[in-house]
């Protein structure tokens, strides 16, 4: 009897073994089944990962090609088309480096390129267009940057001849409209992007409702030659941020077009005046040259002028008004020196 009991003692003893042993291989399959998952899945994002870095490596090349490209030659428009990607363009003004980034792409560094585009764009169709910054001399090729989901609202409610300007001389491939009041901006809400222009300060869309900038020529000038924008940016807690800077040529009044901050525009246009003191630098040392090469008469005489007057007045310039004011009527000043060199068989100021 004790005999039995033992082997049934055993047989329960080997029947709990046995259930122990299949709940720990159960177990033992889950956690390798587990692992094995987690590692196919790590080799998932890795190649996805490898994938995306190609991509975007791919499409820095071409963008990078684009805006070099772009700055061989003035008003010329082109575009590319790329994978729906996020760019992040960068201008520092203490450094003055200009970079842009792709994504989880590394930054890219274009050191003489001038850029005036948003700060952020998620697109997949980049539109470029390019103009001559000219301050009697050629400095540079400035390139604007947008999207095909921006659009540029001129706020015309007077028929401004200005805004009538400005529509007519933008790329008809870039997308702009007329408004003339706040229900006309309403049926643009879908794009991405809204830049609204309106002009010396008449008519300009409420204050509270959107951000716009204002342009304001200098008085008695054209559009193009110089004057100041404000950035009027909403805010829902105070009053509107107003942020006014200045510009000089048209090339100049694109770029805050171009731009969304004033912090980025002032700081691709310091970047421009660097290229601009190097120029004149140059401007300078050739007149130089030329100062003690001419014998005595009218041509050195126009040169001993033009050197002592334009071409000093344009050191130190920087971006307020009253140094546009000056910059720009020594460009007038030296070209009119420059024809008169021209009609009078001398050399040139450039």
């Amino acid at each position: 009897m004790k005999n039995v009991k033992n082997i049934n003692q055993r047989r329960k003893f080997n029947n709990h073994k046995g259930v122990i042993d299949v709940q720990f291989n159960w177990i033992f399959v889950m956690i390798a089944g587990f692992v094995i998952f987690l590692f196919i899945i790590s080799i998932v994002f890795a190649q996805k990962r490898n994938a995306d870095a190609q991509i975007g490596i791919s499409s820095m090349n071409q963008i990078t090609a684009l805006l070099k490209g772009n700055q061989q030659a003035a008003d010329i428009y082109s575009e590319i088309v790329l994978p729906a990607t996020s760019i992040n363009f960068k201008c520092d003004e203490s450094t003055k480096y200009f970079t842009f980034k792709i994504e989880n792409a590394e930054r890219m560094q274009l050191p003489t390129e001038i850029i005036f585009a948003p700060q952020n764009l998620a697109t997949n169709k980049i539109m470029v267009w390019s103009q001559a910054f000219d301050t009697g001399f050629p400095v540079d090729i400035f390139t604007y940057i947008t999207s095909a989901d921006s659009i540029i609202l001129l706020y015309n409610t007077s028929e401004s001849a200005y805004a009538l300007q400005i529509y007519n001389d933008l790329p008809s491939n870039i997308t702009k409209k007329y408004v003339k009041d706040a229900p006309d901006i309403n049926q643009y809400k879908n794009y991405a992007r809204i830049k609204i222009i309106c002009f010396n300060d008449t008519g300009c869309p409420s204050h509270t409702q959107y951000d716009y900038m204002n342009i304001v020529p200098a008085k008695d000038s054209e559009l193009y030659t110089y004057g100041n924008v404000t950035f009027h940016k909403k805010s829902a807690s105070q009053d509107p941020i107003l942020q006014t800077t200045s510009y000089i040529d048209k090339s100049g009044l694109y770029g805050a077009i171009f731009s969304d901050t004033v912090e980025y525009y002032n700081c691709q246009m310091s970047r421009a005046i660097d290229q601009f003191e190097v120029k004149r630098s140059l401007v300078e040392s050739r007149l130089t040259l030329l100062q003690g090469a001419l014998p005595a008469g009218d041509c050195r005489t126009a040169i001993n002028l033009s050197l002592d007057w334009e071409i000093n007045n344009m050191r130190n310039i920087y971006l307020n008004y009253d140094n546009m004011s000056l910059l720009q009527q020594s460009i007038k000043d030296m070209d009119n020196t420059n024809t008169n060199l021209i009609l009078d068989s001398c050399p040139k100021i450039y």
